[in-house]
């Protein structure tokens, strides 16, 4: 995007500006003004540790205001810096819109933002180019309320707290996420959950050292799943549409079976290579992910409307039907054979989130990404308790180990195999 004295809004941006607009009017539809504004309240009072569903907690219009607010914001950000749309651009402000129903809001997530902005500023960097850790950082914002809010008095010294320690998490954040990227060699797309998981986990040890015990949520809305359906399915029809309507027909079909052939985890960005397409893929992945959870019986309430939008962001960066299916479906598998209820909040989580792993999938073949998807649910569903649900890209974090452990032995099975074959 150039640079000159007028702020220029890309088409890109205009598309998530209308999937708040529409989060808005649908929230004044269902709720009422009352009751939306206690409830905002409410959400940013809350503790807002895993899982802590906003629609739950607040009522649906709060949550869904929540949800728009924020990610007005950051589009805000990203305008008045300049910043150019890409593929990492959209899968940040999808996972925004997503998480924003429960465990992100402005209170929480102002100072770990603050904290990325004064380490732009100190290692000499513009804010565009950190626009995106700015983001991404926020997967940690319950600490924040953790301490703002841990006991029902309010004070004014624990709120500063919260804030300095927020700005010292979002300060700390960009340099461990760009270490831990060789830890999985980009093969887990969900990277800000894997630093975040690590902060998170520093946190929670040094919070249990002195006593104060973690406590997490589980709030679970189950009220609202037809109307989060018909939400998640327009949205993705109109991008569908728009992703075509702006392109020969013709042009996208190529574009979009090129596209399921992409198996780089190096070079993912759909966004740019494939734009107009790109927004098909996100609403083909969107209808996908949304069809899956109804056909097994699962609620669409914010964590799992937050995990659809999730697989609809990072299909604009490295997730389309053929990486993604076997992910799924051993997913599903494990689901349902672990100890734990099919039911259980976590087993849903961990299903849709699998899906950050797909690039194994796409690299290796659906045989591997079966047993990746199978992998991540044993590790999910327990994780968690690690860092007692500090941090909200969990499943990002689970997804390091598994990356960590599964690569070395596809690599030792495909070593054993070429061996066998050249004898």
């Amino acid at each position: 995007m150039p640079k000159t004295g007028k702020l220029k809004i890309c088409a890109d941006y205009y598309i998530m500006l209308g999937i708040c607009l529409l989060f808005i009017i649908i929230a004044f539809t269902l709720d009422v003004p009352d009751r939306i504004i206690n409830g905002f309240i409410k959400i940013h009072t809350s503790r807002s540790v895993l899982i802590t569903d906003y629609i739950a907690l607040a009522g649906i219009g709060a949550a869904l205001v929540n949800s728009a607010i924020l990610v007005i914001f950051n589009l805000l950000i990203l305008v008045v810096t300049k910043r150019e749309a890409n593929g990492k651009v959209i899968a940040a402000l999808f996972l925004t819109i997503g998480f924003s129903l429960f465990g992100k809001n402005i209170l929480n997530t102002l100072p770990i933002m603050a904290g990325v902005w004064m380490y732009g500023k100190a290692s000499g960097k513009k804010f565009s180019e950190m626009a995106i850790f700015a983001m991404i950082s926020t997967t940690i914002a319950p600490i924040v309320s953790e301490i703002a809010f841990l006991y029902e008095d309010f004070s004014i010294m624990r709120f500063v707290l919260a804030y300095t320690t927020g700005m010292f998490i979002g300060f700390i954040f960009p340099v461990i996420a760009d270490y831990v990227k060789g830890m999985h060699n980009h093969y887990c797309l969900y990277n800000g959950g894997i630093a975040g998981g690590f902060i998170a986990t520093m946190f929670a040890g040094f919070l249990r050292s002195i006593g104060i015990e973690i406590i997490p949520e589980n709030l679970w809305d189950t009220a609202y799943t037809n109307q989060l359906a018909i939400l998640a399915y327009s949205i993705a029809a109109v991008l569908i549409f728009y992703g075509i309507v702006t392109d020969k027909p013709k042009n996208v079909i190529k574009q979009y079976i090129e596209l399921l052939k992409e198996k780089d985890p190096d070079d993912c960005d759909y966004l740019t290579k494939y734009h107009n397409t790109c927004y098909v893929n996100i609403g083909i992945m969107c209808i996908v992910s949304t069809t899956v959870m109804l056909c097994l019986g699962k609620p669409i309430n914010g964590p799992i409307l937050g995990g659809i939008f999730t697989v609809s962001g990072f299909a604009a960066c490295g997730k389309h039907l053929r990486n993604a299916i076997p992910i799924l479906a051993g997913s599903i598998i494990a689901a349902h054979l672990n100890h734990l209820e099919f039911d259980a909040s976590v087993n849903t989580l961990a299903i849709l989130f699998s899906t950050g792993l797909a690039p194994i999938s796409g690299k290796y073949g659906w045989h591997w990404g079966i047993i990746t998807g199978f992998m991540h649910v044993s590790i999910a569903v327990f994780i968690g308790d690690v860092n007692g649900g500090l941090n909200l890209y969990n499943n990002g974090f689970a997804g390091s180990f598994v990356a960590v452990i599964i690569l070395p032995v596809i690599l030792a099975f495909k070593g054993f195999y070429f061996k066998m074959k050249n004898k």
